[in-house]
């Protein structure tokens, strides 16, 4: 079956609608909770290992498991959403998240919470794919780099406030109070899902036939931007979840007290979010392809400076507030350009199968620095052994964009 050409974007509207700015509005608020459901993890780590005794080994796999839940969200549940719709998948997923966040704030043990965050991961990855999706599919064909670009700041600005809720009430409430604030927060989502998402199932039309099929990703006009766009995937969410997930950490180990690392995480996340909607902002400007390398290149350079020059705590945390800015913002360009790489008929297939390869390198990211910490590797050459996959993350979203044409 020919496809297609993605760029021509026809199955969407000319012009912004109530309705429209609606259901990206939602999304953006869905990702929040998103935000919120990954990024805790991470802010409760140094009192969770505290309180159960556990290595920084065993920590980096229960970030992992989060990221495992994803692969299996993004890889074969989004795909459904090719099939059943948007609405439907969406709303399994929240479900999903909530289950998942509500028994992690019960979890006697650490295998225990790794099954929790086994099943909130799955829902989220499911989110990302379908959400890119459908907010690609609701904007205006000239404005959805910023729309999928709006979708993506959700995650860092709820992450910001995360963070300082987190550093202002764990210590009088404990970790368990904030897992059980993440899930009231998740099923509070789910009636204005159901009101706002728009009751439309995939055409049944012949040439929607096999809508959702793997093997529709690797027809001779898309494989070689599939490829691409899994490396991009791959290398920038093995950089991206180990800074996520060990930045209060890792700004103890450079000075900082247990307070003030997660305000540096905080500060990160907030950059993420100035960072993500500078990019959906200036990605109306400037293509992607050439934006993206620019700021993961960037990224790069804050990160060597952070783990290798010993600084004051104010400028600690501006160097946090900077690696947000260029990592984040950077990396989550690669969203509007995977929405923008496929037709419609394949749109969340193909965005979940990017979602759940990537996931690979997020389980590795986090689990291998783990590792190096348990090892006491020193900071300039942990944050240097990720500037290598940093970089071939933004060749890759490059040749993404140059295969598009």
């Amino acid at each position: 079956m020919a496809l297609p050409a993605p760029d021509s974007m026809a199955d969407g509207p000319t012009e912004w609608s109530r309705k429209a700015l609606g259901i990206v509005a939602l999304c953006f608020a869905i990702n929040m909770a998103d935000g919120v459901d990954v990024t805790i993890l991470s802010f409760i780590a140094p009192r969770l290992q505290a309180e159960w005794g556990i290595d920084a080994a065993t920590m980096g796999n229960l970030f992992s498991a989060g990221l495992l839940g994803m692969a299996i969200g993004g890889m074969f549940i989004a795909p459904l959403a090719d099939r059943l719709g948007r609405r439907a998948v969406i709303l399994a997923a929240l479900c999903l998240m909530s289950v998942g966040m509500f028994a992690s704030s019960i979890a006697p043990n650490e295998p225990f919470l790794f099954a929790m965050r086994v099943i909130v991961g799955s829902g989220i990855g499911t989110v990302l794919a379908a959400m890119a999706a459908l907010a690609a599919e609701s904007a205006p064909p000239a404005q959805r780099n910023l729309a999928v670009g709006v979708v993506q700041a959700g995650y860092p600005f709820a992450a910001v406030f995360t963070g300082l809720i987190v550093a202002h009430a764990l210590p009088i409430h404990g970790w368990q109070a904030m897992l059980l604030g993440a899930a009231v927060l998740t099923v509070a989502l789910l009636p204005a899902a159901w009101l706002v998402l728009p009751h439309v199932k995939p055409e049944a039309s012949q040439g929607r036939a096999s809508a959702g099929k793997v093997g529709q990703l690797f027809a001779p006009a898309l494989r070689a931007r599939t490829i691409a766009l899994w490396c991009a995937v791959f290398f920038g969410l093995m950089v991206l979840y180990f800074v996520v997930s060990w930045i209060p950490k890792l700004s103890i180990a450079a000075g900082l007290s247990e307070t003030n690392g997660i305000y540096a995480g905080a500060l990160y996340n907030l950059g993420a979010f100035v960072g993500t909607m500078a990019m959906s902002v200036l990605a109306l400007r400037v293509p992607l392809g050439k934006l993206v390398p620019v700021m993961l290149t960037g990224a790069g350079v804050a990160m060597v400076a952070f783990g290798s020059i010993a600084m004051p705590v104010w400028l600690t945390l501006v160097v946090a507030f900077v690696i947000g800015v260029t990592l984040q913002g950077g990396y989550n360009g690669v969203w509007p350009i995977a929405a923008g790489a496929y037709p419609g008929e394949v749109r969340a297939t193909g965005v979940g199968w990017a979602i759940g390869v990537g996931r690979g390198g997020a389980v590795i990211g986090p689990m291998l620095g783990g590792y190096l910490m348990a090892a006491n590797a020193p900071l300039p050459a942990l944050f240097g052994a990720y500037c290598a996959p940093l970089l071939i993350c933004a060749a890759a979203a490059f040749l993404v964009e140059r295969h598009k044409v």
